[in-house]
């Protein structure tokens, strides 16, 4: 594996020991309206320090890395749920398959965020 997944993997690690975990969801990620993960990738996702936080790792043999921070918009819409990140390198939309009822955690959680630009990274 590359330096990128195991930074992933710390961050991950960090997350889980210092933020207050919200729930694991299958997903898909895309920076600007192209798709930076795979399709129903694993997205878990957390609340540290006033921002929501996404990680991913995946593959076996195409190893990608994904780490997402920022304070989303939330809304839900036809079984899915869209968080949309404004971040230094574009707008990132998360499309994760939950239900309604971790559409109103993650929107509640949301507006506990403060504004201002989020930050992303992938490798894959």
């Amino acid at each position: 594996m590359d330096r990128t997944v195991y930074e992933a993997l710390g961050k991950y690690v960090d997350s889980l020991s210092n933020s207050l975990y919200l729930g694991t969801s299958r997903g898909t990620v895309y920076l600007e309206d192209e798709p930076v993960t795979p399709e129903d990738v694993r997205l878990s996702l957390f609340f540290s320090g006033k921002s929501i936080e996404i990680s991913s790792l995946w593959g076996r043999e195409n190893h990608g890395a994904l780490y997402l921070r920022g304070s989303p918009k939330v809304r839900f819409r036809s079984g899915r749920i869209e968080l949309l990140f404004l971040t230094r390198k574009g707008h990132v939309l998360v499309r994760l398959r939950a239900g309604r009822g971790f559409a109103k955690v993650l929107a509640n959680t949301a507006s506990q965020c403060s504004g201002g630009v989020g930050s992303l990274w992938v490798r894959g």
